[in-house]
C-alpha cells in the first residue's frame, strides 16, 4: 500500500506528483481523495482527468496483466497531477502475482495464426527489478519483455 499526501504547488503546471507510468504489479486498488483532481489517465495520445466520484474505487490492470492476457487487456499509463489552491490524499494498494511465477502469455490468450505471443516469458521478480531500475517514464519498461515483430 501506499500513501500520497500532495500539498498545494504554485505552479502546478511545471510539478508532477508522480512522473507518467503504468504499474507493475497484477491490479491497483486506488482511493481518490473525493473533492480535488489529481490523477490523469492517457488516452489515444492525450491526458484525461480522472474525475473522482465520492466513496468509489478505482481499479487499474497493471503490467502483469497485459503481459499473461497477451496485450488483451493493457495496463494504463497514468500521471498524478499537483493542484494549486488545494492539497489532496490518495491511497492505493497494489495486489502482485508471487515473485517466483514466470509471467508471460496464458495458453488460453494465444492463438498463433491470429494472436501470436507478444510478450516473452520471464519471473515475475525479475520484471519488477527491471521496472524498478529504470526511471518512471511511460509504460516504456513493457517493451522490455515484448517480443519484436
Amino acid at each position: 500500500m501506499r500513501m500520497n499526501y500532495y500539498p498545494p504547488c504554485s505552479s502546478p503546471d511545471l510539478v508532477f506528483g508522480v512522473s507518467p507510468h503504468s504499474d507493475g504489479g497484477s491490479l491497483t486498488v486506488l482511493l481518490q481523495d473525493d473533492d480535488v483532481i489529481g490523477l490523469q489517465i492517457k488516452h489515444k495520445g492525450e491526458w484525461i482527468p480522472v474525475k473522482p466520484i465520492p466513496n468509489a474505487l478505482v481499479v487499474n490492470i497493471s503490467d502483469a496483466i497485459e503481459i499473461m492476457s497477451n496485450g488483451v487487456y493493457k495496463s494504463i499509463e497514468h500521471r498524478a497531477i499537483t493542484n494549486e489552491k488545494k492539497a489532496r490524499i490518495s491511497a492505493a494498494a497494489f495486489a502482485h502475482v508471487d515473485d517466483e511465477l514466470e509471467i508471460g502469455p496464458l495458453d488460453s490468450m494465444v492463438d498463433d495464426p491470429h494472436r501470436p505471443p507478444m510478450y516473452k516469458k520471464i519471473k515475475y521478480i525479475d520484471y519488477i527489478r527491471q521496472v524498478l531500475a529504470r526511471k518512471m517514464d511511460g509504460k516504456d519498461h513493457t517493451d522490455l519483455v515484448k517480443i519484436q515483430t
